[in-house]
């Protein structure tokens, strides 16, 4: 596994998430290494993984600060949904659920 299969592995809460932890903490950075690119397919996937209750809000949270915060993974595709993401106050303190659903009838209306 390289470093982007990681990536992509801890963004899609893969099957061998734990394992791409490891490779990815461990890859060394080349300064011409491409961003990973966050799609907004990839935000649906791990919504709906959230409806599912696959994930928690916790999981949700710190998915959407990983991105955030990383220089070699790109979420400019989907930086306003982040940012309503990995902060609490922004999703309201009514029905989170709702709220999520709200999130995915948009994005699939915009795509």
């Amino acid at each position: 596994m390289d470093k982007q299969q990681a990536i992509f592995q801890i963004l899609s809460f893969g099957p061998h998430r734990d394992e791409a932890f490891s490779v990815y903490l461990n890859a060394e950075s080349q300064p011409d290494d491409a961003p990973f690119l966050v799609t907004k397919t990839l935000l649906i996937s791990v919504l709906h993984q959230y409806l599912a209750q696959t994930i928690d809000d916790d999981d949700l949270e710190q998915w959407a600060n990983l991105i955030n915060f990383r220089d070699d993974i790109n979420g400019e595709a989907i930086e306003d949904w982040l940012y309503a993401l990995a902060n609490q106050e922004m999703m309201g303190n009514g029905d989170k659920k709702a709220n999520i659903e709200r999130m995915l009838a948009l994005l699939s209306d915009s795509e």
